[in-house]
């Protein structure tokens, strides 16, 4: 077994076909299935399902893809780190985060990081913060940007902002945009559209909850942990999203119609985390150094 079968079979796992896989990877079909095999067959187990259209993993397979892609992510850090004691800094920073914040506050940071640092390269991946989480306990990401509160014992971190959440209606829904405010009450029983709430992510429930707590009637028609899908909705009118406040600039702004909650608080945080256990890069440690 060596570093390049681990890259294949994490490319196989990751595009769920051999024909994207080998696309991906750029080599032909054949070899790649073959040392697909030779894995297999070194290990005495096997690791993919392939008796569906999309290849699936086993159990085994999944623990082998977990453990595959902590392996390649340590084998790049330490390229990385050693890269790092060089007098030009070098290398791969890889940064994760959630598709609204990070557009917002991650490509400034990049471009500035870019023209003093021109040698390091960047792989910026984005998912909904449990996703992220995920890419940074694999090694997959150094740093990550999550709204929290999330779990944060294998975690240092440091706050980048907090803002607000607002319940959004079309613009040109009637029975809203003449609105600047609402209470939670005049929203009992309207039609809400919610973030999905995601495991061990506690800030989606906070409207819910403020809700439950005062007995108003809640009437959840959606629930969607993607905030173009959801803000699709919104503008087909099926009823109200809650959402942070950033999420709105992944569609034009003159599409939507704003309102703060006047009687309670719903505001939640974003923060730069990365993993305890992990010595950071200088390129990563310079990176976090510009959200000051």
């Amino acid at each position: 077994m060596d570093i390049r079968q681990l890259r294949y079979f994490c490319a196989i796992a990751e595009e769920g076909q051999i024909s994207r896989a080998a696309k991906r990877l750029h080599i032909a079909q054949p070899p790649l299935s073959h040392q697909l095999k030779l894995l297999e067959e070194e290990l005495g187990v096997q690791l993919i399902e392939r008796n569906t259209r999309r290849m699936s993993l086993t159990q085994a397979g999944h623990l082998f893809y977990q453990r595959a892609t902590q392996i390649l992510g340590l084998m790049h850090a330490t390229v990385d780190d050693v890269r790092d004691m060089e007098e030009n800094l070098s290398g791969t920073l890889a940064v994760g985060s959630p598709p609204a914040v990070g557009s917002l506050y991650v490509p400034d940071r990049i471009c500035r990081f870019h023209q003093e640092y021109p040698q390091v390269h960047f792989c910026w991946r984005e998912g909904n913060t449990y996703r992220v989480l995920e890419l940074l306990e694999r090694d997959m990401v150094e740093v990550a940007m999550v709204r929290l509160p999330v779990p944060m014992g294998n975690y240092e971190s440091r706050l980048t902002l907090t803002e607000p959440w607002v319940v959004v209606a079309s613009q040109d829904d009637s029975d809203w945009k003449s609105r600047k405010s609402l209470s939670l009450m005049e929203l009992a029983g309207v039609p809400l559209i919610l973030m999905h709430r995601q495991e061990g992510i506690f800030c989606h429930d906070m409207a819910v909850n403020e809700m439950q707590a005062r007995q108003i009637p809640i009437n959840i028609v959606c629930e969607s942990d993607n905030i173009s899908a959801i803000l699709s909705l919104v503008e087909r009118r099926l009823g109200l999203a809650v959402l942070p406040e950033s999420t709105l600039c992944v569609r034009p702004a003159a599409d939507f119609h704003r309102m703060t909650v006047s009687d309670c608080v719903l505001q939640s945080s974003v923060a730069l985390i990365w993993k305890k256990s992990r010595r950071l890069s200088r390129a990563a440690t310079l990176f976090i150094e510009m959200f000051d």
